[in-house]
């Protein structure tokens, strides 16, 4: 998705990020397996249908929890898009996931679009602040400070 981003539109493409943190799923499961086994939960208890689905996440604070073969937990919410109508996202501190920040996984995001457009120069220190840079983020001091920011880099650049 961001190797196609230009380094210039990269801030505006990382915004949707947010500020905050957030639960990356880190297990086996590919997407789809993902999203067959929560159809079939869905299915199984006949909430399928956008309108079934709403009123049965109503009734209970507005989501639900599943758990998918590998164990993780999945929670499930209302989207505002009526086609797409449900948010799924890992639940928080559910196995195979990570809790990490928002900066860092932008700094990931980008230094895989850098990556993918030539821009870096091997230099991981220096490539790492040159891509927050890009992100709108400051520099950090050392790599030694950055261990959290290395390690989302190199979930998200296996993939």
């Amino acid at each position: 998705m961001l190797a196609t981003v230009l380094p210039a539109d990269l801030p505006a493409a990382l915004q949707k990020i947010g500020t905050s943190q957030m639960d990356m799923y880190t297990g086996a499961l590919a997407p789809e397996v993902i999203f067959e086994e929560v159809i079939g939960q869905l299915t199984a208890q006949n909430i399928l249908l956008p309108t079934a689905f709403a009123a049965w996440v109503a009734t209970r604070d507005g989501y639900m929890e599943v758990t998918l073969s590998d164990t993780s937990c999945w929670i499930l919410r209302l989207s505002d898009d009526a086609v797409r109508y449900i948010h799924l996202h890992p639940g928080r501190y559910s196995p195979h996931s990570l809790r990490i920040k928002a900066a860092a996984l932008k700094t990931a995001m980008a230094y895989k679009a850098a990556a993918a457009n030539g821009l870096l120069t091997g230099e991981l220190l220096v490539d790492m602040n040159a891509v927050r840079g890009m992100a709108a983020l400051s520099p950090v001091r050392s790599l030694e400070d950055a261990q959290h920011i290395l390690k989302i880099i190199s979930l998200v650049t296996q993939g």
